[in-house]
């Protein structure tokens, strides 16, 4: 009986390793940043979004200013995909942020083993304003 119990229990664990080596590579997904992701740093994400995120005409008129909160995926391809809200802040800003992260290009996928692998990322937008100037503008803001 002693040496059944052995045996079923080295069964267990041989399977249970073997399991673990099929797991395939390209479908892991790790928690990637925007500081090591993005080829230039935070710095160029800010830059980006800056030229590529348009106030919603809107918000500029319904006076609204928010943060949008996004996460994505970043493929081993260096594509970004399944940008979604986190936290939304409305009157069309959410959906002006998701449009130019979905847009965006060539980042650099987290690479483990040799092998590029999807990576989770965070951010937010903030939309600022000076509407005795009648100006808006848009900024990065850092997620950790």
């Amino acid at each position: 009986m002693k040496k059944t119990l052995i045996l079923l229990f080295l069964a267990c664990v041989s399977y249970q390793v073997s399991a673990q080596k099929s797991i395939n590579i390209a479908d892991t997904i790790v928690a990637g940043s925007i500081e090591k992701s993005c080829p230039g740093g935070f710095e160029a994400f800010k830059l980006y979004i800056k030229k590529n995120v348009r106030v919603p005409a809107i918000a500029f008129e319904n006076h609204k200013v928010g943060t949008t909160y996004v996460s994505f995926i970043i493929e081993p391809d260096g594509s970004v995909s399944h940008v979604c809200t986190i936290f939304a802040a409305g009157s069309g800003m959410d959906e002006e942020v998701v449009r130019a992260i979905s847009n965006s290009k060539n980042w650099s996928p987290v690479v483990i083993d040799n092998n590029p692998v999807r990576s989770f990322c965070r951010a937010g937008v903030q939309f600022f304003a000076d509407f005795n100037k009648n100006s808006m503008w848009v900024d990065a803001k850092q997620i950790d």
